[in-house]
């Protein structure tokens, strides 16, 4: 049911003020995206937080997640688990657990006390593919992993495991511009879609891709539906739908990201709890600068 293409939605993992995953919330989420027209989610990410969450607690954010759209009577979209851990072993277990928990598919950043090399990160890809019959995609968070896949590196995994996407930074510094044409050259003919994440970069009109991966979508659904839509089709997205998004990604680039979502959440009526430490909560004079973009923001129909 998944390719990994078009608008993948990443919310939260809302949390109740006894610091529980709130899964109505997250269903609420989720059935909210799908009925904007989001491509699918994925769950257990950054933005949902997933390496914060107890074994039994990611299980119910996944099984709240895949029920959650046809349950609020929006249609069923693929969704897919965040797995990243610390060791490969902590890895495998994750996407055994997501794949029992009725994921279509999963998402992993490959990291390490110490960064990894090619080799590595290849072994840690094919040990899930030897478990798990899932797709995956690619997380490159080449900043904080110290490693940045390569268009090569990434042919070599689309040929002998099961990656069939990439999640690559749009605005990492000094990302060469034809990045993503790289990477579509170097993986013609094996099925890859080529996808972007970095919401300030991708509204502000990034290179087309695949997919766009954004925890924001989560959040806002119709003004980013609209957004990709009109980018996919050549059309000019309607102004006041590009400024206001402008406008929120600018506040929220100088919050802590976790921090700065279950923030606007609260603002945009979706109840949560900060996210737990160490992350902190987003102060006074953050919350003021995100209401008064949220003021702004247009009814929807």
């Amino acid at each position: 049911m998944t390719s990994f293409h078009g608008l993948l939605a990443y919310p939260i993992t809302p949390l109740t003020p006894a610091d529980a995953p709130d899964l109505d919330v997250l269903a609420a989420l989720v059935g909210g995206a799908a009925r904007a027209g989001v491509d699918g989610v994925v769950v257990l990410a950054s933005s949902g937080a997933g390496v914060t969450l107890a074994p039994d607690e990611r299980d119910a954010v996944v099984r709240a997640a895949v029920a959650g759209g046809p349950a609020a009577g929006a249609p069923r979209v693929p969704v897919h688990v965040a797995v990243s851990g610390t060791s490969t072993r902590e890895v495998v277990a994750r996407a055994r657990a997501a794949r029992d928990a009725g994921a279509d598919g999963l998402v992993l950043a490959p990291f390490s006390y110490l960064p990894l090399d090619e080799d590595e990160v290849v072994a840690v890809f094919e040990a899930v593919a030897s478990a798990v019959d899932l797709p995956v995609c690619y997380y490159n968070r080449s900043v904080q992993t110290a490693y940045d896949v390569t268009p090569g590196a990434l042919a070599r995994l689309a040929r002998t495991t099961t990656v069939a996407a990439v999640k690559d930074p749009a605005s990492t510094p000094a990302r060469p511009a034809g990045r993503v044409a790289a990477l579509r050259a170097a993986t013609e003919g094996l099925g890859v879609s080529v996808g972007l994440s970095g919401d300030p970069a991708i509204v502000g009109g990034a290179e087309a891709a695949d997919a766009w991966h954004t925890g924001l979508a989560a959040l806002v659904p119709e003004e980013y539906v609209a957004l990709r839509r009109a980018r996919a089709s050549g059309a000019e997205p309607g102004a006041h739908v590009v400024t206001w998004l402008r406008d929120l990604t600018e506040v929220l680039a100088g919050l802590r990201p976790v921090s700065g979502f279950h923030a606007l959440a609260n603002l945009l009526g979706v109840p949560t709890a900060p996210p737990r430490g160490p992350s902190l909560p987003v102060p006074p004079d953050g919350v003021a600068r995100l209401r008064e973009v949220v003021a702004r923001r247009a009814p929807t129909p």
